[in-house]
């Protein structure tokens, strides 16, 4: 497990590449599994109720994967969808218990201390951060360069904010 996790961290830091994974459903399912309880976990921490994580997150990830599988079809490369879905979600969870730490100083209370400030620029970073990584991972699955896959990845960012943000809103 300890070879999994340090590998989505090399991943992460770009050191290595979606194609040195197993092509593994194991490895896929649990990750999926991971990630839903990373998200969940986030959400709670950032004050949402169970029910609205739970739904966040599977649509984060219902919608991740459904972009990603339907772009790799375009491209005739539907043979890279396990190991970079897996990537791409082994990444995420990495990030996301990161970003543990900035949402659970995040509280308006301590505006006046700087701690919000902090907790901003500390998640602000994560989210950069994110976004490399991502347009690393979709850089060696689609053939790109860094930068079309970072602006592929803040592309699905924000279409991925307004549609989660929009169906929770009218859910809730």
């Amino acid at each position: 497990m300890l070879v999994i996790i340090n590998f989505f961290i090399e991943l992460a830091l770009l050191r290595r590449a979606p194609q040195d994974l197993p092509a593994s459903t194991a490895l896929f399912s649990l990750v999926i599994l991971v990630a839903l309880v990373a998200g969940l976990l986030l959400a709670l921490t950032a004050g949402v109720g169970f029910a609205s994580g739970l739904v966040q997150s599977l649509l984060d990830l219902g919608l991740m994967l459904g972009a990603l599988s339907l772009a790799l079809r375009l491209v005739d490369r539907r043979a890279r969808f396990l190991q970079t879905a897996t990537a791409v979600i082994g990444v995420d969870i990495l990030i996301t218990l990161l970003a543990l730490f900035p949402v659970s100083l995040a509280r308006p209370s301590d505006a006046d201390s700087g701690l919000l400030a902090l907790a901003g620029l500390l998640f602000l970073l994560l989210v950069a951060w994110s976004i490399v990584a991502t347009g690393h991972i979709l850089r060696h699955a689609f053939g790109l360069t860094l930068l079309q896959g970072a602006a592929i990845a803040i592309g699905f960012d924000l279409l991925s904010f307004v549609i989660i943000g929009g169906i929770v809103d009218t859910l809730g």
